[in-house]
């Protein structure tokens, strides 16, 4: 197979492939030329009913006049936007459409594929320097309307090199106006792709009929031109007089074909009568296929017969093993069927599912198992064989698949259909029906047989997926469970259970990382990486190397995390990945990274993507950090407003998350207290976290910086400085150790150590410079651009970066009266400069586009800072200090 279509399920690879020109089949070259005049950049609709011969017309075009390469996708009524936009990039690279390596073969379309995700296809095709044709057959069968938004919008934003044509019965959905005033559109509708007296004449010639000019013209009488309706009324004339036959021809098109079909199944041998019943249940089969339907050991031979006389059956070009009757045909077929022995249908669904699982397509067969109403059989494929697909590219697929098994789960609720329902709404992001779903499987097995190997997995999986959401302290021992389980059975009795077990391992390594084992969840999550790059898990890969990316930042190590989170980033927007729920890692460490380097609005901007993917995600730990970064965010640009909007975010994950693991409890309550800090009640603080821990653990280290930030705002720079001690001791962790530095630096200034607080500071730009580390000289307060200025002077290295520091730090303000003086945000500089003026708070409002709460907050936080009360005394301080 080749690789650029590895991401689409087998069934789907078959609506990439063109239908082969049946023999005896007329070109009509009035629709090659039209076809043709339709230059790239334009838009082609053919447009009739059934039995026209559209997708014929369009085929015959790609194979005898085209000149670019033509790619081809027909829908599916089960397509969503994912499995749809799949297709088409599936289509375009198995067409050789992207010859050179482009954008659009990067894309794997995921659980979060959206309109910016689309964009990605439009903007690659848009790169290609070739023309290149894609054909959208059997639009009529889309019900997404998201998946009909999206091919309007491909229309709108037509690249130049595309030429689109689109085969529908009915082209009302998709709004051609603006392209009909622009001489941009083509419609072929049925008038034209009606047979002339030429076109029948040829037609009736090919397939052997002698027709005298009279029978002909009667023919196209009768059937007004429409293609099928000639082919069928052949057909009658089998073995009649031609004549009686086609007089009496006649009647709507569905009735005709009824009758026609019932005479031409009378005529046939009855065990080929029997091939043809049975083997309709399938929309496309290959000879062995037909042959597990049938019985019959010659059935490629029958079916390249059917081909031959022309019986309302094509090959599939791109792929000639693969045959399909004509949808009419089909469907009276199986009517038939079910008329004749209403019983067979659902064991040749058996049969079909049966030959689908040996064949390495297990979402056909659950597909056909649940046309059978074999829900326990639709279980045990999904449980044994079928879950892992439900994190890969083929989901959409699975989901539809399951879907009548698990619409059973509300009418029959066995054990079977709700863990079928529970992992179609962990599919559909419903946790809180999944969870249930789960709860109630479990209950239904309560008391009966020890239930399968795989079942007791599945559930387990489903226990693992609610701790990553609600019980963060859990999660370890539930991936425990999952790999106990797996442990315990062989690859015959669960072929998924390497799948079970490397889901586990990814999930288990996260959940040890949430508790401050870094070193072990470090091992894990390399070896979780490898092994899903090596299984083709991508999106799980990623999510490992992610978390990867916030270790690097436990350690300190900001180069390594800023060149992680770089490349994780880029391969998310090459491939549309991202707002997948395994990007909310990578958008955590990216936010801190950025936070750290004080780089600002590029944090802003990473904290506003993992939001975005909030809503499809389970990855409850990452959300969490996510929403500490925010906090953060707001805590370093001194808004007080901002930093309580934001923790009120961070509680609501915060108990949504459970009882917290011990790294991330960490995190949190040290983020708790920088907003305390923040709005001056820093006492709390000291109450709450007095008790330190030691400094050579992570924790212990973490508390220490935080405390001693606590000690500084109420003023008491010895406590400080006695808590911090010496900056070896946080050695084995780098951001703290220079956080340390800059704030012992800041206390023995206070303290009026100066030869200590310029040592301090040295050790801190010493320690900071290789890793670029920023944030604790700019939030440390006003003395530290002083201690800087000095140290430049003495320092023999790193001079770039402490001018750098310098510059960053150009916003404080000097100490007044011995007091520092907060740190002005550049919104609150803009509203300062406002307060000389006789604008009310509403005037500067209004002038600012923003509240007057706004407004308000800012001003209460400028006279904090600045050390007054009144506005008159805030703009004399101001003055003093030069700030305006």
């Amino acid at each position: 197979m080749k690789e650029p279509i590895g991401h689409l399920a087998p069934d789907a690879r078959l609506r990439i492939s063109r239908p082969e020109l049946p023999p005896g089949h007329v070109r009509l070259r009035r629709i090659d030329r039209a076809l043709t005049a339709c230059r790239p950049g334009q838009v082609a609709v053919v447009s009739a009913g059934p039995g026209y011969g559209k997708t014929l017309a369009v085929a015959a075009w790609s194979r005898h006049v085209a000149t670019e390469p033509v790619a081809w996708l027909a829908a599916d009524d089960s397509d969503g936007l994912r499995s749809f936009w799949g297709g088409v990039v599936g289509a375009l690279s198995a067409a050789g459409a992207l010859r050179d390596r482009t954008a659009v073969t990067d894309v794997v379309p995921g659980v979060g594929f959206d309109r910016s995700e689309v964009e990605l296809v439009i903007d690659g095709l848009a790169a290609t320097e070739t023309p290149v044709t894609l054909v959208l057959d059997d639009l009529h069968r889309i019900a997404d309307q998201a998946v009909l938004e999206s091919v309007r919008h491909l229309i709108s934003r037509q690249p130049a090199q595309l030429r689109l044509i689109l085969i529908t019965r009915a082209a009302s959905e998709l709004r051609l106006q603006k392209l009909r005033l622009t001489d941009r559109l083509t419609e072929i509708g049925s008038d034209r792709l009606a047979f002339t007296h030429a076109d029948a004449l040829e037609f009736c010639t090919r397939a052997g009929a002698e027709l005298s000019a009279e029978d002909l013209d009667t023919l196209l009488v009768r059937t007004q031109g429409w293609p099928a309706g000639l082919r069928l009324a052949l057909l009658s004339t089998h073995d009649a007089d031609v004549h009686d036959a086609l007089t009496q021809f006649g009647g709507l098109n569905e009735t005709v074909a009824a009758y026609l079909v019932e005479e031409v199944l009378e005529n046939l041998a009855p065990t080929d009568r029997k091939f043809l019943l049975s083997s309709s249940i399938v929309e496309m089969m290959t000879g062995d296929l037909a042959r597990a339907l049938t019985g019959r050991i010659d059935s490629r031979h029958v079916l390249d017969s059917l081909v031959e006389d022309n019986l309302l059956t094509v090959r599939l070009s791109d792929r000639p093993d693969w045959y399909a009757y004509h949808p009419l045909f089909r469907e009276l077929l199986l009517d038939r069927l079910a008329a004749e022995n209403p019983d067979a249908p659902a064991d040749l669904h058996r049969r079909a599912a049966v030959w689908f699982i040996q064949s390495g397509d297990p979402i056909s067969a659950i597909r056909h198992f649940g046309l059978a109403h074999a829900w326990a059989e639709v279980a045990e494929v999904l449980c044994r064989i079928a879950l892992p697909l439900v994190l890969s590219a083929q989901a959409p697929a699975l989901a539809a698949a399951l879907a009548p098994t698990a619409a059973q789960a509300d009418r029959q609720p066995t054990a079977d259909t709700l863990i079928v329902a529970s992992i179609l709404a962990y599919h559909r992001s419903d946790y809180g029906t999944m969870t249930r779903d789960a709860d109630d499987a479990t209950s239904a097995l309560r008391g009966g047989p020890t239930p399968p190997a795989a079942t007791q997995i599945v559930l387990a999986l489903t226990r693992m997926v609610r701790a990553r959401l609600s019980s963060l302290d859990d999660v370890v021992e539930r991936c425990d469970e999952v790999l106990g389980l797996v442990a315990g059975v062989s690859r015959s009795e669960v072929p998924a259970a390497q799948a079970y077990a490397l889901i586990a391992k990814n999930n288990r390594a996260i959940g040890l990382f949430h508790r401050g084992e870094i070193a072990v969840a470090t091992q894990e999550l390399q070896s979780s990486r490898v092994s899903a790059e090596g299984a083709g898990l991508s999106l799980m890969a990623m999510a490992a190397d992610a978390y990867l990316g916030l270790v690097d930042l436990a350690d300190g190590a900001l180069p390594d995390a800023r060149a992680r989170t770089t490349a994780i980033r880029s391969l998310a927007e090459r491939r549309g990945w991202t707002r997948q729920p395994q990007a909310m890692a990578l958008y955590a460490a990216s936010a801190l990274t950025h936070l750290e380097s004080h780089e600002l609005e590029a944090a802003e901007r990473a904290i506003a993507m993992g939001r975005s993917a909030v809503e499809l995600g389970t990855d409850s730990g990452a959300w969490l950090v996510l929403e500490i970064s925010a906090v953060w965010l707001a805590v370093v640009r001194g808004d007080l407003y901002a930093a309580r909007t934001a923790s009120k975010r961070l509680e609501a994950v915060r108990e949504q998350s459970g009882r917290l693991p011990s790294l991330l409890s960490t995190w949190y309550q040290a983020t708790t207290a920088e907003v305390q800090i923040l709005a001056g009640d820093a006492d709390a603080v000291i109450a709450r976290m007095r008790d330190a821990a030691r400094a050579d653990s992570y924790a212990g280290a973490l508390t220490r910086v935080t405390l001693a930030r606590a000690y500084l705002s109420a003023d008491r720079p010895g406590d400080a400085a006695d808590l911090l001690g010496a900056t070896s001791s946080y050695a084995p962790h780098r951001l703290q150790a220079v956080e340390a530095a800059v704030l012992s630096a800041v206390a023995s200034a206070r303290l009026q150590r100066e030869s200590v607080a310029l040592e301090r500071i040295g050790d801190a730009t010493r320690l900071a410079a290789p890793i670029g580390h920023i944030r604790p000289f700019v939030t440390a307060g006003p003395p530290v651009r002083a201690l800087l200025e000095r140290h430049q002077h003495l320092a023999d290295d790193d001079v770039g970066f402490i001018r750098q520091l310098i510059a960053a730090c150009g916003g404080t303000v000097g100490p007044v009266d011995g007091a520092p003086v907060g740190v002005l945000t550049e919104r609150e500089l803009v509203v300062l400069r406002y307060l000389p003026t006789m604008y009310k708070a509403s005037e500067i409002a209004a002038d600012l586009f923003v509240s007057v709460n706004t407004v308000k907050t800012h001003q209460q936080s400028i006279y904090r800072k600045l050390g007054v009360s009144t506005r008159r005394e805030a703009v004399d301080r101001a003055r003093e200090q030069n700030l305006i």
